[in-house]
């Protein structure tokens, strides 16, 4: 497999991000990869920033995801639009872990790796900033996920996944589009097919930059919850 990537970058009134984030990208990449920046809305404030960014890069691909609102479906919108085997999603205000993308990339690619997930929560990595209580409960769930199934990633929650395009074409995305609940659900679905899947830690901080969040904290909760206990079921009924 050739090392190229697809980044999907879904946006949200992201003026204040999404500049930074692609010129940090296009500078530390030393490997062939297109940006697919992904947005709901013709009037994101994102969407002026992109077509300047298009100027001066050639990486560049902007798309009006028209599937649904949110996350999980500007995922689908950019991974149809994508043109490389290797797929990576990630939060445009997440700029840290742009330092782990050459070794997650190079898992895929060297090691055979199906999917691989960054992790805030062992070997070094760190989440800083963002919601307290965003963090408090993302903390808690992954840590009482991996003591009740002994799950062998350490951070479902985290949006920063990286896949074999062929893994996303073979799975389908139940889960309600509310934040980033489904990468908590591919996670689950890349290891019940018995995938080959591993972690990168990263230091995660929230929200640097500004920008808009979309973070609810009932909604979210739900949804979450939902997520959780489908996938402990899941899991220990494949056990």
């Amino acid at each position: 497999m050739n090392k190229k990537l697809s980044i999907v970058i879904p946006v949200f009134n992201e003026k204040d991000s999404l500049s930074l984030m692609i010129k940090i990208l296009n500078s530390t990449l030393e490997f062939e990869n297109e940006i697919i920046i992904v947005y709901d809305d013709e009037n994101d404030n994102s969407i002026t920033i992109a077509k300047k960014l298009q100027e001066d890069f050639k990486n560049i691909i902007l798309v009006h995801n028209k599937l649904g609102k949110g996350v999980k479906y500007a995922l689908k919108a950019g991974v149809i639009k994508s043109k490389y085997d290797i797929i990576l999603i990630t939060a445009v205000d997440e700029i840290f872990p742009i330092l782990s993308i050459e070794k997650m990339i190079k898992m895929i690619v060297d090691e055979n790796y199906d999917f691989v997930s960054g992790t805030r929560y062992k070997n070094g990595g760190k989440r800083l900033g963002g919601s307290l209580i965003g963090h408090l409960l993302s903390f808690i769930a992954n840590k009482s996920f991996s003591f009740i199934t002994k799950f062998p990633l350490s951070d479902l929650t985290t949006g920063i996944k990286m896949f074999k395009k062929n893994f996303y074409d073979k799975i389908e995305i139940s889960s309600n589009p509310v934040g980033w609940v489904f990468a908590f659900e591919m996670s689950i679905k890349a290891y019940t097919m018995n995938l080959k899947i591993g972690e990168v830690p990263l230091i995660s901080v929230d929200r640097l930059f500004g920008g808009t969040s979309t973070f609810k904290l009932g909604a979210w909760i739900k949804e979450y919850l939902k997520c959780y206990f489908w996938g402990i079921k899941t899991i220990l009924k494949n056990k």
